[in-house]
């Protein structure tokens, strides 16, 4: 809403008019209009390809997950519901790329399309590495034991700060005489990589994980 005040506060500007001892200003002259970012802005690197048989995989992976799910857009709603019908993954594989096509235009601020996004839109470090990820406990487990053994041996490559970190802690005989808490550092820096949006890690990033989190 535009403001009148006494023209005698001020001089009359190039965006003000004088009305009977009055200027006329505009709020919006003063107001600077903040650019929404989206998604595909925003998460470039983590976009799934709309295009006709790109990223299949991922997608058919992440149609299958949102048939059990209830997410947060309507039109992902929809989708599940046509997934779970008559119809089919078939007839719903192109609606779930439109609807991904739509999160990918909103502002990238909402938070409930970001869980959307993330579980159904987008790809994930998980997506993008072969192999089974080491899931079992650290307790008392040789799998982790092997790429502590492997984390030793390699300690002059090592690209993250949590792996350079854990392995002076290890020892340096390279005995695999690790203990619970060593393998337990390990699985906690494993854990949450699988569902970590990928934002274009470089292969080497991805090769590293892949080394100490899966079984190969």
């Amino acid at each position: 809403m535009s403001k009148l005040i006494p023209a005698s506060l001020g001089v009359v500007g190039a965006g003000g008019a004088g009305i009977g001892g009055y200027m006329l200003l505009n709020p919006s002259e003063n107001q600077k209009t903040e650019k929404v970012i989206t998604f595909k802005e925003k998460y470039s690197k983590s976009l799934l390809d709309l295009s006709e048989n790109k990223d299949e995989s991922i997608w058919k992976t992440k149609l299958t997950s949102l048939k059990s799910q209830t997410p947060n857009h309507p039109d992902l709603r929809e989708v599940s519901a046509v997934a779970n019908g008559d119809g089919g993954e078939d007839k719903a594989k192109p609606l779930h790329k439109k609807a991904c096509r739509k999160i990918y235009d909103s502002p990238s601020d909402n938070q409930s399309y970001f869980e959307d996004f993330k579980k159904y839109c987008s790809k994930l470090i998980g997506d993008l590495i072969t192999g089974n990820w080491i899931s079992s406990e650290s307790s008392n487990d040789s799998k982790w034991d092997s790429k502590l053994g492997t984390l030793n041996s390699k300690k002059g490559e090592l690209i993250s700060q949590k792996l350079k970190d854990l392995v002076t802690k290890l020892p340096t005989s390279n005995n695999n005489n690790f203990t619970p808490e060593q393998r337990k550092e390990l699985q906690a820096w494993c854990s949450p990589q699988k569902e970590q949006l990928f934002l274009g890690e470089e292969s080497k990033v991805i090769d590293e994980i892949k080394s100490y989190c899966t079984g190969n």
